[in-house]
């Protein structure tokens, strides 16, 4: 019994201290590798942070590069349309001061037409009384010398019936005359020689008076004649005034309405100047645009350490004296069990516990390991708690 213990005492210290040492080396071997790949997480970890940081510090320059090109453009722009208004403005200034001064130019040549034109009609004008005043002293003429030949005829006519009534009246003298003579030569005296005589001078005197009047009758008609030549002669001569009067006011009228005429085209042709253009006022200057603000890049610390993993050891003393205990105890309870029995019929197992270990039915009707529930003997090892609560087997 002594002995079973004290083998079972060397055997189980023996294999706890073996198992314990073995799984030190093994955690301890965990650990390193654990340690080394946390090193290396942490090694990658901080070259992948240091690689984000400078990623985010180059965007952030490319980005700032880009927003500064962009508002270059955007200004160059804004000075491209500026200048290309400025000359749009100036181009329309010339053209409207072309316009202005085509239109000065063209007034001055329509004014010197006017000019012109109203001297021309002026000169018409001038041309025209003149002939009308030509014709007029043409028909003062013509009328006075037709007064005068219609006069002289009634001068002649006069002074042809004075001579006719002369020599008709000196006819009839002599005739009496010789009528008185050829009757005295008769030598008839008496008182009928003077009733002949006297009735010759009767009929030579009524025919002087007969002459007188009819020359009388004459001088009054040529006297008639005259005053209604002398009527004619002033009705025409005041027709003739009145007609150079008449002359002279159309062409009064007439050269008014030249110069109307004259005065509307010079007020069309001034009309005509365009209005003075005025530049208009200038484009707003562009101005630079506003430049944004950037926040620098975070930059992050450098994170601590990982801390190691420290590898969870088994006391191999304290395993060796359990394990030497339990060893003892089960080779107690072994050498007690084969005591009692003397190989009997299964008393072993029915409630066999050592330290802590149940072994019920581990021995059963004399056969052992019959009761075993091990994976392949039906054997369960038992097992060894030392204070951290690993579970080892051996």
């Amino acid at each position: 019994m002594v002995w079973g213990a004290i083998a079972g005492a060397v055997l189980g210290g023996v294999s706890s201290v073996i198992g314990g040492s073995s799984k030190n080396r093994a955690a301890r071997k965990q650990a390193s590798a654990q340690n080394k790949y946390n090193k290396k997480v942490y090694e990658f970890q901080l070259e992948e942070q240091e690689r984000k940081y400078d990623y985010a510090v180059e965007t952030l320059e490319i980005q700032k590069r880009n927003d500064e090109r962009n508002l270059q453009f955007q200004e160059a722009n804004l000075v491209q349309r500026y200048n290309y208004g400025m000359g749009v403005r100036q181009y329309e200034q010339n053209q409207a001061n072309r316009a202005y001064d085509q239109s000065i130019a063209r007034a001055f040549q329509q004014q010197e037409y006017n000019q012109i034109a109203e001297k021309f009609a002026l000169v018409d004008q001038d041309r025209l009384l003149h002939e009308q005043l030509i014709d007029l002293a043409f028909d003062q003429t013509e009328s006075l010398l037709e007064y005068r030949r219609a006069a002289a005829g009634l001068g002649l006519k006069q002074r042809q019936a004075l001579a006719g009534a002369r020599t008709e009246a000196q006819a009839t003298r002599v005739s009496g005359l010789k009528a008185q003579g050829a009757a005295a030569a008769r030598g008839v005296g008496g008182r009928s020689a003077a009733k002949n005589i006297q009735g010759i001078v009767a009929e030579t005197g009524a025919r002087q008076a007969a002459i007188v009047d009819e020359l009388m009758f004459n001088q009054e008609n040529t006297a008639v004649d005259f005053a209604n030549l002398n009527n004619q002669f002033i009705i025409d001569q005041v027709g003739l005034e009145f007609s150079a009067d008449s002359a002279r006011f159309s062409d009064m009228s007439a050269r008014n309405k030249i110069r109307v005429q004259a005065l509307q085209a010079a007020i069309q042709a001034e009309a005509s100047i365009a209005l003075k253009p005025e530049i208009a006022p200038p484009l707003p200057k562009p101005f630079a645009l506003p430049r944004a603000e950037y926040a620098e890049v975070f930059k992050p610390g450098i994170p601590p350490p990982p801390m190691k993993e420290v590898a969870a050891q088994t006391n191999l003393f304290a395993a060796g004296l359990s394990g030497a205990v339990s060893g003892a105890q089960m080779g107690a309870s072994i050498s007690s069990s084969f005591g009692s029995s003397g190989g009997g019929t299964g008393g072993y197992g029915s409630n066999v516990k050592t330290g802590g270990i149940n072994y019920s039915g581990a021995f059963s009707g004399g056969s052992y390991g019959s009761g075993l529930t091990g994976s392949s003997g039906g054997y369960t090892a038992p097992s060894l708690q030392i204070g951290s609560g690993t579970n080892y087997f051996f």
